[in-house]
């Protein structure tokens, strides 16, 4: 296992609403199963990775505005998606739908958002190579899911804060099978659920061979730990590693 320890004096706060990047356009894309979801767009510079942003529980796609920047200013790209029932994304089969109301298998089938994020890359000629799925708290739960089960494999996952399951999204299957890309878990020890389970994740996937790599952070849980200013730093220089 490698761990980054990592240690931060001072903090800002994670903005409400993400302040818009020069070039960062609101599209909209359809799921295979009826849902339009809306999501924050910056083209990459050439050759550089897009990030596909999944946010936590009840959050939205603006929690990624201190993110979306320091990509922005690094020249990458992002997608970052309201996942159906979340911000703008309110409606599946023409139906209102909120994530207040979702079963266990409503959530389960959020991945299928990450999966057509990537297909609306894909169509525009972004390559999976240059994609990295990243989420937060349940969003990196989906995100790994996604990964996993869709068509499309990225060349990195980023995990913040993920859980053994969020909502019913569960992860250890997923995290101990073969893969084709590389995944990075990020957590702080004081947000003593996702730690945990990162731990165990890790440890998992060791026993049968797998690489597990893993940053501690500090700031709490999910997007919160972009409040010490070296974690995005430490993120965007794993994903460069060959």
């Amino acid at each position: 296992m490698r761990l980054f320890k990592l240690v931060f004096a001072a903090a800002f706060p994670v903005l409400a609403f993400a302040t818009a990047q020069a070039g960062q356009k609101t599209v909209h894309i359809t799921t295979k199963d009826g849902c339009l979801l809306e999501a924050f767009y910056l083209a990459p510079s050439s050759g550089s990775y897009i990030f596909l942003n999944a946010h936590g529980l009840g959050s939205d796609k603006n929690e990624w505005g201190s993110f979306q920047k320091e990509l922005a200013s690094a020249g990458y790209g992002y997608l970052s998606l309201d996942l159906r029932g979340h911000g703008n994304s309110s409606t599946c089969g023409g139906k209102k739908v909120k994530y207040l109301y979702f079963s266990e298998a409503d959530w389960n089938r959020l991945s299928l958002d990450i999966e057509a994020g990537a297909a609306w890359l894909k169509k525009r000629g972004v390559s999976p190579q240059k994609m990295v799925f990243c989420g937060a708290s349940v969003g990196a739960n989906l995100s790994l899911k996604a990964a996993s089960e869709g068509a499309i494999k990225p060349a990195a996952l980023v995990l913040l804060s993920p859980g053994l399951e969020y909502a019913g999204v569960k992860t250890e299957d997923y995290f101990t099978r073969p893969r084709s890309f590389r995944v990075l878990s990020v957590a702080a020890r004081e947000d003593g659920y996702a730690w945990q389970s990162v731990q165990l994740l890790n440890s998992e996937a060791m026993k049968k061979g797998l690489p597990a790599h893993s940053l501690e952070a500090e700031g709490g849980h999910g997007v919160n730990m972009f409040k010490t200013p070296s974690v995005i730093p430490a993120i965007l220089s794993w994903v460069e590693e060959k």
